[in-house]
């Protein structure tokens, strides 16, 4: 194919100063003969032609086959139990090499030499390798996420950049889905750059619950309550042991503090039904919630003479 580009080109050449020459020296230009040119570009054409078509049927048969080859791979390694993860890396690692051999393929069926292919990517790798130096990060964080294994798919996980479930860990990226059914699309380098937290790798969660409530309130009465709400609920294990104690005197409060642990599956729900079982069962035994209150004294009262006090009136009269 470069021999025939080469040809053409110097055919072109030729024709253009045959033509100069004739139109320098006055003499009529139909008496040049296009048709030997015009014959051979066609013959030329015709043949690039056809080869495209066969690049075109090639690939395509390359991208079905590739997608085949990654399908039975990925069910040869869920066969043999390999971790999620782990499939999902290789998967699309093989999906790239596949791709890439069928442009190799596509390339060498148009007429380039694979020498001369290799030699053009050699001559722009400075250039290429400037541009994919991103990339190469995240296939080297990608290398490290598989090796390390610091999630699964289907872990719980929080980063600097959202939370949510571990879909897929692909080369380059790894993809979380969030609670409202959205995907988030994490390059490999940026997640392993911060702290990662991890929400299902443990089997037990501890959940915490911060009551307050008024400074005139028996906490003996809080204790009891809060202790009577957890004896009742099978979720919470009683090792470790849960916790009530008074954690702090705020400002306008009284903090109590209660600690309880659970299985992972059961955080939320329990969580949840705890916040309403404890806001029903203090309203229904009277024990009162604190709030933050100001009280705002005007100039007019902070000057107002002071107003003698029963006790005082009692001893004038």
């Amino acid at each position: 194919m470069e021999q025939q580009i080469a040809d053409t080109l110097s055919q072109i050449g030729s024709l253009s100063r045959e033509f100069a020459d004739k139109a320098a020296k006055g003499e009529d230009l139909r008496k040049i003969d296009y048709s030997g040119y015009v014959s051979t570009w066609i013959d030329r054409l015709i043949d690039f032609g056809i080869r495209v078509l066969i690049a075109i049927v090639l690939a395509y048969i390359g991208i079905f086959l590739t997608r085949k080859i990654v399908k039975l791979f990925r069910r040869s390694l869920a066969r043999r139990n390999a971790d999620p993860a782990v499939i999902s890396f290789l998967s699309s690692l093989i999906k790239t090499l596949c791709l890439l051999i069928v442009i190799i393929i596509a390339v060498n069926v148009l007429g380039f030499q694979a020498v001369s292919f290799a030699a053009l990517l050699a001559g722009a790798g400075v250039a290429i390798g400037a541009a994919l130096s991103g990339q190469l990060q995240n296939l080297a964080a990608g290398m490290v996420i598989l090796f390390t294994r610091p999630f699964h798919v289907g872990d719980w996980i929080v980063s600097k950049e959202g939370e949510g479930e571990v879909d897929s860990v692909a080369i380059f990226f790894t993809t979380l889905k969030t609670v409202d059914n959205s995907k988030i699309y994490i390059p490999n380098a940026v997640l392993m750059s911060a702290a990662v937290t991890n929400r299902s790798e443990m089997k037990l969660r501890r959940c915490q619950w911060d009551v307050g409530v008024e400074y005139d309130t028996d906490i003996n009465l809080v204790r009891a309550a809060l202790n009577e709400l957890i004896q009742e609920d099978k979720r919470v294990l009683n090792t470790p042991e849960p916790l009530i104690v008074l954690r702090e005197m705020g400002s306008s409060s009284v903090n109590v503090m209660l600690r309880a642990w659970c299985e992972n599956s059961d955080y939320w729900a329990l969580y949840w039904d705890m916040n309403k079982r404890i806001y029903d069962l203090f309203n229904e035994r009277g024990i009162p919630f604190a709030f933050n209150t100001m009280r705002i004294i005007s100039d007019k009262e902070q000057n107002a003479p002071e107003q003698p006090s029963a006790n005082d009136n009692e001893r004038n009269a």
